[in-house]
């Protein structure tokens, strides 16, 4: 019996307007500029476009081995690349911890839209006594942002566990990020299913962890080894009930939330 559903967040129950990328690194470079430069950090506008970028080149290194670093860190490694050197003796810790501040909440200010119907879902799989667990790889904006994020959207209370990378410094495809999730919820393996749209993090990761999983297929991609595949989260309601009696019981109370750290 069907008694938990874990869902994927970026593409899959929010969009990205790619066209807030450039508002979002611009809004990063103006405010973490001005506080670099009140601690002699100067570098030009070229190095920190050339930054912006590059950044996610070396955290690269660590998402492709399934781990993941703070918000902090990464606001420090941007700040490294752009001035060319390491800032420890330059900027105090509470000047770093305000340019992570404006790093991570660009996304906040310049916020992602909700996908059509995916709050609807969210609702009614709730609504039918299973239980929801979020898991996410964040990027540029950290779990704390996300969460604020889902809070404006309403649907932050209707998750009974969440996870996201910067916080448990481990990322999908990593198995042990899924059977974690699934112990949270206290559902075995055979009792859940996982929906997202990219086969080789969310696809590869539920498989790994022995779970069934549903691949949100986006126009532009690929079929992918999937139990079920969707064209729109709308669909999934229609899934959920062919593998459900629609009696699953809920522990624990309504809007309870864990989170997991690792």
């Amino acid at each position: 019996m069907l008694r938990a559903v874990t869902f994927d967040l970026w593409e899959t129950l929010i969009h990205e307007d790619a066209s807030l990328e450039a508002v979002r690194r611009n809004h990063r470079i103006s405010e973490i500029g001005a506080i670099a430069a009140k601690h002699g950090i100067t570098p030009t506008r070229e190095a920190w476009e050339k930054a912006h970028r590059e950044v996610l080149i070396k955290m690269d290194a660590y998402w492709s081995a399934s781990l993941d670093t703070s918000v902090v860190e990464q606001a420090k490694f941007f700040i490294e690349l752009a001035a060319g050197r390491a800032v420890d003796g330059k900027l105090p810790g509470g000047a770093l911890l305000e340019c992570a501040k404006h790093y991570g909440e660009a996304a906040l200010k310049y916020p992602p839209m909700a996908a059509e119907g995916a709050k609807a879902v969210l609702q009614v799989t709730h609504a039918c006594g299973l239980r929801l667990g979020l898991i996410c790889n964040t990027g540029r904006t950290p779990g704390k942002v996300l969460r604020e994020i889902l809070k404006n959207f309403g649907m932050a209370e209707l998750f009974d566990a969440v996870f996201f990378s910067d916080e448990a410094r481990i990322r999908k495809p990593a198995k042990e990020v899924f059977t974690k999730m699934l112990q949270r919820l206290g559902a075995d393996v055979g009792d859940a299913i996982h929906v997202g749209d990219q086969p080789a993090t969310d696809l590869a990761g539920a498989r790994a962890a022995g779970m069934r999983c549903v691949h949100l297929r986006r126009p532009d991609s690929s079929a992918a080894d999937a139990d079920y595949t969707i064209s729109s989260i709308n669909e999934l309601p229609t899934i959920l009930g062919k593998l459900s009696d629609g009696k699953g019981s809920r522990t624990g109370r309504p809007g309870d939330e864990t989170v997991i750290t690792g």
